[in-house]
């Protein structure tokens, strides 16, 4: 994983742009922003990165973050099994877990064929349903969808597509349920709109009937 996410900035030279920061769940967090303009075959090329630096009382954690897209606003927190961890990703695909307590990584998901070089789906947002994780995201250019995740059987199910939703508009989670909405595409010129409520039943069952490893 850390060689894919080098190879982005490689023999880029950067220059820091701006500092941000913010606190979530007690951990503090200090993010440098970085660019750089390199001209490659007579384009010129631009490049964007950050030092990410998380604090917690006297331990810290720090990483690279090689997507501008990633940085900001995308520090989610989420329980599993009663600990807690902070979500966010380092590059444009995959996530990573950080343990909340001991700012250690306890999970990295690198999609196998983004590692071959090739698309995989982009997170963009995170909400939590007892012990599974809804995703919110889409491929490159393509309607957003919502997948749901079960940390302890490494399992993806596509909840939008199941239920009848092509494009997705909205999600909430409200105790034990799912509430997502969105357009079915009738044709190329017209939709409808669809609207569903799934139990935290319903989507463990898609996990078990309909889970698939990679997104």
């Amino acid at each position: 994983m850390e060689k894919y996410i080098r190879e982005y900035c490689e023999d880029f030279e950067f220059s820091q742009i701006e500092q941000l920061s913010q606190t979530i769940s007690g951990i503090d967090i200090k993010i440098d922003v970085f660019e750089a303009w390199k001209e490659i075959d007579g384009l010129k090329h631009y490049r964007e990165k950050a030092l990410v630096t998380l604090t917690k009382g006297d331990k810290t954690y720090e990483c690279n973050f090689y997507d501008e897209h990633s940085y900001g606003s995308s520090f989610f927190p989420v329980t599993i099994n009663g600990k807690a961890y902070l979500l966010f990703r380092k590059t444009l695909y995959g996530f990573t877990l950080l343990d909340a307590d001991t700012l250690t990584e306890a999970y990295n998901y690198i999609p196998e064929n983004v590692k071959k070089g090739e698309e995989s789906f982009i997170i963009t947002g995170a909400n939590q349903l007892g012990k599974l994780l809804i995703f919110d995201g889409c491929y490159w250019a393509a309607p957003y969808e919502c997948y749901v995740y079960d940390y302890e059987k490494k399992l993806f199910a596509n909840i939008s597509t199941t239920f009848g939703i092509d494009s997705l508009e909205e999600i909430k989670v409200r105790d034990d349920t799912l509430y997502i909405s969105g357009y079915a595409f009738i044709d190329d010129e017209e939709s409808k709109t669809v609207e569903k409520i799934i139990s935290a039943e319903e989507l463990n069952t898609q996990i078990s009937e309909n889970g698939v490893k990679e997104i």
